[in-house]
C-alpha cells in the first residue's frame, strides 16, 4: 500500500472509530453539510426544463430530433417522466457520469465524449436559465444566522464543479460557504469521503456535522459518515414516506433549522 493511500485508509478508520462516540457525546454541531438541488435551490424551477434542453440536444447530435420514443427512453433512463422526477432515479440524486452512462445504454451508437459534451451542455444551459436558480428559502438570513453561532457552512452536491460555482454566486451565497465538495473532487454520495474531508479541513468530527438533504442519498451519508444527525428537507425531490425513515429530523425547508434563534438539533436536545 503506498504511503498516500495507507494515511487515507488510516484515518478514515479513525473517523468511523470517532464517530461512535457520537451517541454518548451528544450531538454539540459545530458544521453543516448542506445538498445542493432541491435543498439549497428550487429544483423543479431549473432543472427540469433544463434537462429536456439537453435531451433534445442529443438527440439532434445523433440525427434523432423527431424519435419521441428515443426521447422518452433517455427521459426514462434517469427517472424524468412527463415532468416529474422520481426520487429514486440519476437525475435526482446521481452524478453526470451516472446520467451520461444511462443515456449511453439507449442510444442508437457510442458517443466517446459523451460525458463531456454533456457537462458542457448543462453549463452552457445553466448560464442561460441562471435567472431561474430560485433559493428555497432566504438563505442569506439562515445562513448569517449559523455563521453567527459559529458554525461551519458548507455544500456536499452531485453536481459537478463549475455548476455548482455558478448556482452559488446566482444565490448569493457565496460569503457563507467555507467548503464545496462535488463529484469531480470526491466520490458520490453516500460515500463518506467527503464528510470526512470537511471534518479535516476545519478540525471536526463527524458527530459534530449535521447532514441536511431531500434525497435518500443524502441521509445515507449522514448514516455512512457517523454524522450527528441527518435531516431531511421535503422541498426538493424526496417524499417524506421515504426521508422520515432514515432521517433524524424532518422539516419543510432548510428555514426550518432554525426557530427563535435556536437551531434544531439544540432545540430537540434541550
Amino acid at each position: 500500500m503506498e504511503l498516500n493511500d495507507f494515511v487515507e485508509h488510516t484515518t478514515a478508520c479513525m473517523m468511523e472509530l470517532l464517530a461512535k462516540k457520537a451517541v454518548v457525546q451528544g450531538m454539540g454541531i459545530k458544521g453543516v453539510l448542506f445538498d445542493k438541488d432541491g435543498t439549497l435551490l428550487n429544483f423543479g424551477m431549473l432543472w427540469v426544463a433544463i434537462e429536456y434542453e439537453v435531451i433534445d440536444a442529443l438527440l439532434e447530435r445523433v440525427g434523432e430530433a423527431r424519435n419521441s420514443g428515443l426521447k422518452e427512453a433517455l427521459c426514462a433512463s434517469i427517472g424524468l417522466h412527463n415532468g416529474q422526477v422520481d426520487e429514486k432515479g440519476y437525475f435526482a440524486s446521481g452524478t453526470s457520469l451516472d446520467i451520461s452512462r444511462a443515456f449511453q445504454a439507449v442510444l442508437p451508437y457510442d458517443i466517446p465524449d459523451l460525458h463531456e459534451w454533456l457537462m458542457e451542455q448543462a453549463t452552457l444551459k445553466t448560464k442561460e436559465h441562471i435567472q431561474n436558480v430560485q433559493p428555497t428559502c432566504d438563505l442569506q438570513t439562515l445562513l448569517s444566522q449559523m455563521k453567527e453561532k459559529g458554525i461551519t457552512i458548507g455544500i456536499a452536491t452531485s453536481d459537478d464543479n463549475e455548476i455548482t460555482r455558478l448556482c452559488i454566486e446566482a444565490l448569493r451565497i457565496e460569503e457563507y460557504i467555507s467548503f464545496v465538495g462535488t463529484a469531480e473532487l470526491y466520490p458520490k454520495k453516500p460515500d463518506p469521503n467527503v464528510v470526512y474531508a470537511f471534518c479535516r479541513q476545519f478540525g471536526l468530527q463527524p458527530h459534530e456535522v449535521a447532514i441536511v438533504g431531500d434525497t435518500e442519498k443524502d441521509l445515507q451519508l449522514a448514516k455512512n459518515s457517523g454524522a450527528g444527525c441527518g435531516i431531511s428537507v421535503l422541498c426538493g425531490v424526496g417524499s417524506e414516506e421515504e426521508l422520515s425513515a432514515l432521517a433524524d429530523f424532518v422539516v419543510l425547508s432548510p428555514a426550518h433549522l432554525i426557530h427563535d434563534g435556536v437551531l434544531i438539533w439544540d432545540r430537540q436536545s434541550g
